[in-house]
């Protein structure tokens, strides 16, 4: 690659950083659907014509402000899923309950804002429907994990229903959206609920399914 081409890739990288800045900062501030791509352009100090050799639609911005979050929680959702032949007890251990407090606890306050936006100023995007996706994919991973225990641990109930996996699912996502709503919620704070809740809901389970 040539020189000339070298520093106009650099150039549109800082281009696009800037607006993708801007923006962020402009829906934190204001939400999705009262931040106009004029502001973006005013506040990234690049014309309105440039923008659109960036971003096709202000939706397109609004996904690349949260790109980075959605990628940490699609790996999130991939570590979950175990493969067949190495299931095991692991996820009711002290070790992986602090695993699990740690990642989140990490992803929140490294991607507060991020969270906020996508969780509560989304409609109208083409991440409107992220949480029901994100719940009903829990609830995908969460039966397989159960029914590929049952196969190793013949002895363990798996009798549960849908619904209640649902319920479980969406009791996560809304604490979450509590935490990080909440302004006044402090990482230990923070840290302390979701500790608690994850010992409660390890408990259940351990009921339900009879360990």
């Amino acid at each position: 690659m040539s020189v000339n081409k070298i520093v106009m890739k650099i150039l549109k990288e800082d281009i696009r950083n800037r607006i993708v800045t801007a923006a962020r900062n402009e829906f934190i501030k204001n939400g999705f659907r009262k931040t106009s791509m004029r502001t973006i352009s005013a506040k990234s100090g690049v014309v309105l014509g440039n923008i659109y050799n960036y971003f096709k639609t202000k939706d397109d911005i609004f996904y690349a402000v949260l790109r980075p979050l959605l990628a940490v929680l699609d790996g999130r959702l991939s570590s979950y899923r175990i493969e067949p032949n190495k299931i095991d007890k692991l996820r009711f251990s002290i070790q992986s309950q602090k695993d699990l407090l740690r990642e989140t606890l990490k992803i929140i306050f490294l991607y507060k804002e991020e969270l906020k936006l996508l969780l509560f100023e989304s409609k109208g995007t083409s991440v409107e429907f992220f949480r029901e996706n994100f719940i009903e994919e829990q609830v995908a991973i969460s039966k397989e994990y159960i029914d590929q225990m049952q196969k190793v641990y013949p002895q363990i109930q798996t009798k549960v229903s849908s619904l209640f996996f649902r319920i479980s699912s969406s009791t996560w996502v809304t604490i979450v959206g509590e935490i990080v709503s909440n302004p006044e919620i402090r990482k230990e704070e923070a840290k302390q609920v979701l500790s608690e809740y994850i010992r409660y809901n390890t408990a259940g389970w351990r009921e339900l399914i009879n360990q």
